[in-house]
């Protein structure tokens, strides 16, 4: 799973396979490289999060953030329902931490 403060994403957001040369920082400051094939996502300015490496330093959520995307990548052949409910388990944690949450889209994208 992966998340990601929303206000600071610039729409849209691709989910892709990398290449392999596509760089970007981590959460601890540290840039990477990503493997070729690692399961990624980015966004127009850049990596968000990558399978192998989490996600990335610009979109880290802290405490004033307001608005975050979920995010959980699953390989070829796993149950769609089951990740409709992972999601759905997500969001009732959520509401544990922040009652008002408000949840305003779910999908099931596939690369």
């Amino acid at each position: 799973m992966n998340r990601g403060k929303l206000n600071a994403v610039r729409l849209p957001i691709r989910v892709d396979l990398s290449q392999g040369n596509e760089r970007y920082t981590l959460l601890n400051g540290q840039e990477k490289e990503l493997a070729p094939g690692d399961m990624m996502m980015a966004d127009g300015s850049g990596i968000i999060s990558s399978i192998i490496y989490g996600p990335d330093n610009r979109t880290q959520i802290t405490q004033n953030t307001k608005n975050i995307l979920f995010v959980v990548y699953a390989p070829p052949g796993i149950n769609e329902d089951l990740l409709k409910q992972h999601l759905q388990d997500i969001y009732q944690y959520v509401k544990i931490v922040s009652p008002d949450a408000i949840l305003e889209t779910q999908q099931v994208c596939r690369i």
